[in-house]
């Protein structure tokens, strides 16, 4: 019997080269948190502790669009962890557009939608 086609036999980090930066939000650091009254930890609908933001900031979530490749006009996000915001909303909308690639992406969450990881945002020049 032939083995079952499985969501690994994909090269989902290959998804294009060239994106265009919509939006950028911070990514908070996570915390589990505990009942005050009962000191049991808070638990979400699956059972698992739930995870709460805090204030701190460990990096940037870009929301994208697809700008090449089989995947084109398709839109994803990519998290950067680091603390440089390299750009501001302010200024993406300022702009007729933004262009960027990342390096070393990949899955960070393959479902409906995906999510994806990279080590470093790098913004194109204009013109590119």
């Amino acid at each position: 019997m032939a083995k079952m086609l499985a969501q690994r036999d994909f090269d989902l980090s290959h998804i294009g080269e060239r994106f265009e930066l919509d939006e950028v939000m911070p990514k908070f650091e996570q915390e589990e948190r505990t009942n005050g009254k009962t000191g049991e930890v808070i638990l979400g609908s699956d059972g698992r502790p739930r995870k709460f933001d805090t204030e701190t900031i460990i990096g940037y979530k870009y929301s994208v669009t697809i700008l090449d490749g089989q995947f084109r006009k398709k839109a994803t996000q990519v998290t950067v962890l680091g603390t440089e915001l390299i750009i501001t909303n302010e200024t993406i909308m300022k702009s007729e557009s933004v262009k960027c690639r990342f390096e070393n992406l990949e899955v960070s969450m393959a479902g409906n939608p995906m999510y994806y990881k990279a080590e470093k945002i790098i913004l194109e020049k204009e013109g590119k």
